[in-house]
């Protein structure tokens, strides 16, 4: 019986393991944990020409009740 016992404690701890490692993805590193409320913490995007503003002021006039 104490063989499995031990075999059993060797296999949870090398699960534990891999479940630590699983979460050092390449993808999860360096993002913000911490939030500041009202700030965009985002990468910015690409600037927009002034057709497409005009285009999306347009579209926002006809949502207007």
């Amino acid at each position: 019986m104490t063989g499995l016992t031990a075999k059993g404690i060797w296999l949870l701890g090398a699960l534990g393991v891999g479940l630590l490692l699983q979460g050092c993805r390449e993808g999860e590193q360096d993002r913000p944990l911490l939030y500041d409320k009202g700030t965009y913490l985002g990468e910015t995007g690409q600037p927009l020409d002034p057709q497409e503003v005009e285009e999306l002021r347009s579209r926002a006039q006809n949502q207007k009740f």
